[in-house]
C-alpha cells in the first residue's frame, strides 16, 4: 500500500510540474511547434537562466527527430556531481475515429496497404478509440564541456497486443556515434511532416532497426552520416526450389546533408542503402546473395517560420523492406519461372519500388498550424504476377489541424483519405476523421 502511495504522488508531481514554471511552459510550446528544427532560435525562449538554455538544446539534440518524439521533458533530475542529467516524462494521447466507405481495423495505424480489396460488405464503417499511442521516455545527457558528450535515450509507447509496452527508442551516443534501436539512418526523420496517424504517409522511408551509426558535421551546414543496421529478410520464395535463410550481412545506410536558414530549419538531404540478402538454392544446393541499392532525395523548407514544405522521393531494387506500406509484404524479391533454350529456370528477381511524399505546412501562430501531406507507392512486379492479387499501388492524403490549448495540451483533428491498387487493376480506399487530445508531461 506505501509503494502504491509513493508512485500516485510520483505520478501526481509529473503531472503539476509543467504549471509551476511559466519558463518552462513557453520552452514547450516553442520547441513543440517547431520539432524538426535541431537548433533553436534562442529569440523565442523566455528563459532567465543560461545553463537552462544549454540543457535543453542537449535533450533536443540527443532526442530522435522524429515529430511524435518526446524530446525535452517538464521533470529533470540532476547527478549529485552535476555531471548528468536525467528528463523524464511523455505525453498521453487519446484519439477518436471514424471509418468511412471503407475503413482500417486499426485505430493507431491508417495503412493503406491493410484496405481489403475487395471490400468486405458491410464493413464500410468503424468507430474507434484508442489511447495506445501513449508514450514514456527518458533522456539522459552529459553536462560535459567536452565537445564529445554521452547521452542515453529511451522512448516506450503501449501499441502491443493487449496494450503491452512496446520500446520504440533504446540507443546510446557518444560524439557522433549511435548504436542500439531507433529508425533507420536511412530515414530522413527530421523531414517527416505532421500527422495524428501514427503510420504516417504510405511512402514515406521507415524502419525502426538496431543500428550502429555515425555522423559527423563539416562546418555549420554539411553533414553526412554511416552505419551497419541489422539485415531484414522480407522477400518470397518457392519453397519448391528455395527458401528463406539467416542473414548475416548488415545493411550500409548513407547519407549527405546540407542545412541552411535560421538555426539550419531547412535542409535536404541524399541518401543510398547497400543491401546484401541472402537465401538458399535448393537446386543448386547452394547459398545464393541478392545484392540491390536504393536511394533517396529528401528535406524540408523553411520559409519565414510560418510555412514548412515537406519531401521525400525513394527509388530502388529490393527496397519494399524500408517503404512503410510494403514493409511485411515479402516484396524485395520473387520466384519467378524462366523459360530459356528449352529449358525452364526457377529463378529470384528482384522488385522495383518507388515511393514519395510532399507535404505543406503553415503555422498561424506559437500555438497552432494547419498541414497537408500526399503520397503515393508503386512497386514493379515481374510479368508472371500481373493477374495477381498482390500489392501494386497505394496512395494517401492526409489534411490535420494542431492546436495547443494550453501549454501541455494538444488538440487536434484529421482527415485521411487511403488507396490500395492490386496487380489485377481491383481496389479498395478507406476514410478516416479523427479526433486527438494530447496532454505532455
Amino acid at each position: 500500500m506505501k509503494a502504491k502511495r509513493i508512485i500516485i504522488l510520483v505520478f501526481m508531481a509529473l503531472m503539476i510540474m509543467p504549471f509551476c514554471s511559466r519558463s518552462q511552459e513557453d520552452l514547450i510550446i516553442m520547441k513543440r511547434h517547431r520539432p524538426h528544427s535541431k537548433h533553436l532560435d534562442m529569440a523565442f525562449i523566455t528563459n532567465d537562466g543560461q545553463s537552462d538554455t544549454t540543457v535543453i538544446l542537449i535533450f533536443e539534440e540527443n532526442a530522435p527527430e522524429r515529430f511524435n518524439a518526446p524530446k525535452t521533458p517538464s521533470f529533470a533530475l540532476m547527478s549529485k556531481q552535476k555531471k548528468f542529467i536525467m528528463g523524464v516524462g511523455g505525453y498521453v494521447k487519446a484519439t477518436a475515429s471514424m471509418d468511412f466507405d471503407g475503413a482500417i481495423n486499426n485505430p493507431a495505424y491508417f495503412i493503406t496497404s491493410a484496405i481489403p480489396v475487395p471490400a468486405v460488405p458491410g464493413n464500410s464503417k468503424l468507430m474507434q478509440f484508442n489511447a495506445n499511442q501513449t508514450t514514456l521516455f527518458y533522456n539522459l545527457v552529459s553536462l560535459s564541456p567536452k565537445k564529445n558528450k554521452f547521452g542515453a535515450y529511451i522512448n516506450i509507447n503501449f501499441s502491443g497486443q493487449n496494450f503491452t509496452p512496446v520500446l520504440q527508442d533504446a540507443y546510446v551516443t557518444y560524439g557522433g556515434f549511435l548504436i542500439g534501436r531507433t529508425t533507420s539512418l536511412f530515414t530522413d526523420a527530421a523531414a517527416i511532416p505532421p500527422t495524428i496517424d501514427s503510420q504516417g504517409p504510405d511512402g514515406m522511408i521507415f524502419l525502426y532497426n538496431n543500428v550502429f551509426n555515425y555522423r559527423h558535421s563539416f562546418g555549420r551546414h554539411l553533414s553526412a552520416g554511416i552505419g551497419l543496421e541489422m539485415p531484414v529478410a522480407d522477400y518470397t520464395v518457392n519453397s519448391d526450389y528455395q527458401s528463406v535463410s539467416n542473414q548475416y550481412i548488415p545493411d550500409i545506410p548513407a547519407y549527405i546533408q546540407f542545412a541552411w536558414g535560421n538555426g539550419n530549419n531547412s535542409h535536404v538531404r541524399l541518401s543510398g542503402i547497400l543491401r546484401n540478402t541472402n537465401y538458399y538454392n535448393k537446386v543448386d544446393d547452394k547459398e545464393n546473395i541478392v545484392t540491390t541499392l536504393g536511394g533517396q532525395l529528401s528535406g524540408l523548407t523553411t520559409i519565414a517560420n510560418k510555412v514548412i514544405f515537406y519531401y521525400q522521393c525513394s527509388y530502388g531494387k529490393g527496397l519494399s523492406t524500408y517503404i512503410q506500406d510494403l514493409n511485411g509484404l515479402g516484396l524485395d524479391f520473387l520466384p519467378v519461372t524462366v523459360h530459356e533454350d528449352n529449358t525452364v529456370k526457377n529463378e529470384i528477381k528482384t522488385a522495383d519500388a518507388m515511393s514519395y511524399y510532399v507535404g505543406l505546412q503553415y503555422n498561424f501562430n506559437l500555438r497552432t498550424f494547419v498541414s497537408c501531406t500526399y503520397s503515393q507507392v508503386a512497386v514493379l512486379l515481374p510479368d508472371m504476377y500481373e493477374d495477381s492479387n498482390l500489392y501494386k499501388e497505394g496512395y494517401y492524403l492526409a489534411a490535420n489541424f494542431f492546436w495547443y490549448a494550453a501549454p501541455n495540451v494538444q488538440l487536434g483533428v484529421e482527415y485521411i483519405y487511403g488507396k490500395r491498387v492490386n496487380q489485377d487493376k481491383q481496389w479498395g480506399n478507406a476514410n478516416r476523421a479523427q479526433f486527438m487530445v494530447q496532454y505532455n508531461f
